[in-house]
């Protein structure tokens, strides 16, 4: 009998018990090893299931079927498929062969990308047709995949887009001379999908799926470590899900509220947060007069930070609206220590709510792409390696928490200076201790940048140092100036 065995998504684990049993009992053990891979090797499988294992390549189940059939009808054939027998990839064509030779064949399921894909919270209901896209060379760029995604649009279902595996492939030049020489593997990402659905679409010009059109990159499904992201098809040609497999779902108009609930865990979009004490630096070697480090949410603080903004980084702010700088403030919480949370959060979209946000809905209208691109930069210039993201800030009573600070003042548990700036004494301490030395460190490398550049240590520039240090040190006493 030929037994059709599904493996799952990820590793040896996966596959089910039954499928164990048959494996281990099997007189042979093929692995299909061309359509989809699992995320270990081999041996491991070996070792696993108990058995040695014949890799099946295209060459072998396409063209010499007959070998993995023969004496089948008297010995049981265990053949290994990634995912299910009959999901994204069918192996119909060796059912056929096997009733031809009257051989009797079953099959055991298991999860594929075809069901599994459900784990980004889009209802299967809502997909439509299944397309695949390989990866583009300079004389080759079929672009089938399209109308079959505009079909999918035109009725406002979501496409699951699978991405092209390149296993055991031979170079044309070898194919031609026959040479039994196979390229490296190549497995395309969810990055370059997107890349090439954002060049087809130029291509076409139809309006199908554009730069800011909203998309699912999916990477290495059922692992542990599995991977999603959702942003524009602009953010997810530059954003990197790590090692293979990955897949790319574009996002229908008929997405369920639920839909939009659950794929805001992975969105990507306009907005990063920015480290308070890289702030309070800033400001003081900047010489940012008008803002309060410890309230940048200010009006007076936020106009100020924008025209520095503009003076030092000209290039980004050209493409930018007015930033706001959203104070997170949640009195409920008694973790939080209003008013000097560790991050304030750079953005350059908000949306104000007391009551709800359809964050869906906001996504959906887009970020330019040179706009997107300008927070990026920015991002790199003042908070390198913060996430840039769609965040829900709770910017909560003012009042509330005026009056509990007050408790603390009675208690005399805060330092005050008569605004919304105290900060609690013990935390004061520690926290002007270890971050006037990172002052010094900076006004260092100020002089050393400034002595490279000819500038000499001038006895104006030596008393502009002594005024950074010391309104340093009062930001860390309650005095935000």
């Amino acid at each position: 009998m030929l037994f059709l065995v599904g493996l799952g998504l990820a590793d040896e684990t996966d596959i089910s018990v039954k499928g164990l049993h048959i494996a281990k009992a099997a007189h042979r053990v093929y692995l299909e090893a061309y359509t989809s891979i699992l995320m270990v090797d081999k041996d491991k499988l070996e070792t696993y299931y108990g058995r040695p294992i014949i890799l099946a390549d295209r060459e072998l189940v396409e063209s010499s079927s007959d070998d993995i059939l023969a004496n089948a009808e008297t010995e049981n054939v265990a053949f290994l498929i990634v995912g299910d027998p009959f999901g994204a990839t069918t192996h119909t064509d060796l059912v056929i062969r096997a009733r031809e030779l009257k051989i009797p064949t079953q099959t055991i399921h298991n999860a594929s990308i075809m069901s599994a894909i459900g784990a980004t919270g889009l209802q299967l209901y809502n997909f439509g047709q299944t397309v695949s896209m390989v990866f583009f060379t300079e004389t080759w760029k079929p672009t089938s995949f399209y109308d079959r995604i505009k079909e999918n649009r035109q009725i406002g279902l979501h496409t699951l887009i699978l991405l092209d595996i390149k296993v055991k492939e031979q170079s044309l030049e070898n194919l031609a001379r026959g040479r039994k020489i196979f390229e490296p593997p190549r497995f395309m990402t969810s990055s370059q999908c997107a890349a090439q659905m954002l060049e087809t679409e130029e291509e076409r010009k139809e309006g199908v799926y554009e730069s800011d059109s909203l998309a699912v990159g999916i990477a290495r499904l059922g692992a542990l470590d599995q991977r999603m992201a959702v942003g524009t098809l602009k953010q997810l040609s530059d954003h990197d899900l790590g090692l293979p497999l990955h897949s790319l779902v574009l996002l229908g108009s008929r997405a369920h509220d639920m839909e939009r609930e659950y794929i805001r865990e992975y969105a990507i979009d306009e907005g990063f947060r920015w480290a308070r004490n890289e702030i309070r630096v800033h400001v003081v070697l900047q010489e940012v007069d008008d803002a309060a480090p410890n309230n940048l949410m200010s009006g007076e603080s936020e106009e100020a930070m924008n025209e520095n903004f503009h003076e030092l980084y000209p290039g980004p702010m050209a493409s930018l609206p007015p930033l706001r700088f959203i104070e997170p403030l949640n009195p409920n919480n008694e973790k939080f220590k209003y008013p000097s949370e560790p991050y304030v959060f750079v953005a350059d979209v908000v949306v104000q709510s007391e009551d709800y946000i359809d964050v869906t809905e906001t996504m959906n209208k887009g970020i330019r792409a040179a706009q997107w691109d300008a927070m990026a930069d920015l991002r790199d210039q003042i908070a390198k390696g913060e996430k840039i993201g769609w965040f829900v800030v709770h910017n909560g009573d003012r009042e509330l928490a005026q009056q509990e600070r007050r408790k603390k003042q009675e208690n005399g548990l805060m330092q005050v200076d008569g605004g919304d700036n105290d900060v609690e004494v013990k935390e004061a301490e520690a926290i002007e201790s270890k971050y006037s030395k990172e002052l010094s460190e900076q006004v260092a490398r100020l002089q050393v940048q400034n002595r490279a550049n000819g500038k000499t240590d001038s006895k104006e520039e030596s008393q502009r140092t002594d005024k950074r240090t010391g309104k340093f040190k009062k930001l860390f006493r309650g005095d935000s100036r």
